[in-house]
């Protein structure tokens, strides 16, 4: 039989939230759940990863692309931002892209004698579409951010750019718990990491697409640190 550790990468039983151990009777690898009495958390155990501790150093020296600063009330503000390296490929693909594109629904039918026919139209839609997603991403990882703002009664998210995306509020609780798991969104068929926020039986699931999978540990044990006294 191949030994756990080998199968799964890491120590068996551990708290995938303060790294403690855990019985065997708190684990159902089956229905990939744990408990942890230690800590008080209750979530995946297969795909959950570890959350690395954070000294005070480490809390006052935040990696590349993410800031800490304090807001009104005592508020800490978690800034995150976008890894722009694809911007070198992203636009002049996104040039190349929309010229098929703006060809293809605005030029062509200017040019043609007769009107474009409904397949024509068809054709040329899916491109229009896509200049528009490509679009709105080079938007985002130009001008985009990961902003999480923790006060005393909740956990805000907002991602977005231009005041434009999303917001979504988590209240906190004393049971509140912050992993690191794998998303389902996935990159090259891996599935990429996410932090998952728990608490009162609400989920806030984030930063798979929207922070750079090097900084999302730290971000995670930031937030474990300041909502749940990691």
């Amino acid at each position: 039989m191949i030994p756990w550790e080998q199968l799964t990468g890491r120590r068996p039983f551990n708290c995938p939230q303060c790294g403690g151990e855990l019985a065997a009777d708190d684990v159902n690898v089956a229905q990939d759940a744990a408990l942890c009495r230690a800590c008080g958390y209750q979530g995946a155990f297969l795909n959950a990863l570890l959350v690395p501790g954070l000294s005070d150093h480490d809390l006052t020296h935040p990696p590349k692309r993410v800031q800490l600063t304090r807001g009104f009330g005592d508020t800490l503000v978690i800034t995150c931002f976008p890894a722009r390296g694809t911007l070198a490929f992203l636009i002049p693909f996104t040039l190349f892209w929309s010229g098929i594109s703006i060809w293809g629904l605005i030029v062509r039918p200017l040019l043609a004698p007769e009107p474009m026919e409904w397949r024509q139209i068809l054709f040329a839609l899916p491109f229009l579409l896509g200049t528009l997603l490509l679009l709105a991403n080079i938007a985002f990882l130009i001008a985009g951010r990961t902003v999480l703002t923790v006060s005393k009664n909740q956990l805000e998210l907002y991602m977005g750019a231009f005041n434009i995306g999303r917001r979504k509020i988590l209240a906190r609780s004393p049971e509140m718990t912050v992993t690191l798991a794998k998303s389902n969104y996935q990159v090259n068929k891996v599935r990429q990491p996410e932090i998952v926020v728990t608490s009162q039986g609400r989920t806030l699931r984030f930063g798979a697409m929207g922070i750079p999978n090097d900084v999302l540990p730290y971000v995670a044990a930031v937030l474990r640190r300041t909502l749940a006294g990691g």
